[in-house]
């Protein structure tokens, strides 16, 4: 079915709730990291560095809530909360010590304009010089996810007005078709449209669904982070949707990787794309332990790549110190007629 423009902004609400903040002055996530990464066929990647960020402390206040350090600290809910088992999400407590996952691999995509990598909810910003941003996503529940692809950013908007798609007026307890520039309207104050699509990127009213899956296919970024990057991508940058489920990086010379399985992908599926990865970049690592480590690992987690192990001098088969036990007649003709 062709849709207008007119529903162009249709697709991308929810219904919104709002809870306390712990700041009234959020700040964008403007940290600019840098990467190294070796030209293609390039054998040597024992300078390569596609690694960005470093693990972190919170020190939780009383009042603190995961939402608040969550934002505070540029991260999505889920991430935070995958990071931190067992600890209480809305009353972390005075004093308990909050691990902040501020660690990413770069995503297998183009290094420029937007990539956004719907499985760990998560946008990278490429900018000239090696240099990179990321910011947290709120996307696409199952059956409703952005669809992969290449893009560019098509129109843009402030303060757009949201016409609110029939299925989505069946959810509302007060169904309107309108909904105007203001505190109630989900897109926020900043609307970028992807090309050839009715789905967009834009902010929204209810911060604490970053790092969620709560759209009807758009994305969504905290209202600070979309008016950090509005004035700041153009119209025409290339976007790029993908669906990568397992990553592998290197830094310092050593290797690590992360999955995000969403409860869609297998172990089988993971591995196969791990094995690929590894050889891509001319890594020797020990794949049964990989395989073993994925029975158990949790989605986001940095997990350091094992190595290979060397047979040792002086570890090699030891020499036979008595003469082969005879084999019996049936064992002689069994051993001829081969495999």
């Amino acid at each position: 079915m062709r849709l207008t423009f007119g529903a162009v902004l249709m697709v991308c609400g929810m219904a919104a709730f709002a809870l306390p903040s712990m700041g009234s002055a959020w700040k964008p996530g403007a940290t600019v990291f840098e990467y190294r990464e070796s030209l293609e066929g390039d054998a040597d990647r024992s300078l390569d560095s596609t690694i960005i960020g470093s693990p972190a402390i919170h020190v939780a206040e009383f009042e603190d809530t995961l939402l608040d350090i969550a934002r505070l600290n540029h991260l999505g809910y889920q991430e935070l909360k995958r990071a931190n088992p067992g600890v209480d999400p809305w009353l972390p407590g005075k004093g308990t010590r909050v691990t902040l996952p501020t660690r990413w691999i770069l995503p297998e995509a183009p290094r420029e304009g937007l990539v956004l990598n719907i499985p760990e909810m998560r946008l990278y910003y490429y900018l000239p010089g090696s240099r990179v941003m990321t910011f947290p996503l709120g996307v696409g529940v199952e059956g409703q996810e952005t669809p992969a692809g290449s893009y560019r950013i098509g129109q843009k908007r402030t303060n757009p007005v949201w016409y609110v798609p029939v299925a989505i007026q069946a959810e509302m307890e007060h169904p309107r078709k309108i909904v105007p520039p203001g505190p109630d309207n989900p897109l926020g104050k900043y609307w970028m449209r992807l090309s050839h699509t009715t789905y967009g990127i834009h902010g929204t009213n209810n911060p604490w669904a970053i790092g969620r899956r709560v759209t009807h296919g758009c994305i969504r970024l905290y209202p600070e982070d979309i008016a950090f990057l509005y004035p700041r991508v153009p119209k025409d940058t290339p976007v790029r949707v993908i669906y990568q489920h397992a990553k592998v990086g290197v830094r310092e010379g050593k290797a690590y990787f992360q999955i995000y399985r969403n409860g869609v992908k297998v172990d089988a599926e993971l591995m196969g794309d791990l094995m690929r990865q590894i050889a891509n970049l001319n890594l020797r690592a020990d794949l049964r332990e990989v395989r073993r480590l994925l029975f158990d690992l949790p989605d986001g987690a940095m997990t350091p790549l094992p190595p290979r192990k060397s047979l040792m001098a002086g570890t090699s088969r030891p020499e036979r110190t008595s003469p082969p036990a005879p084999r019996s007649r049936e064992t002689r003709r069994t051993a001829a007629a081969g495999p």
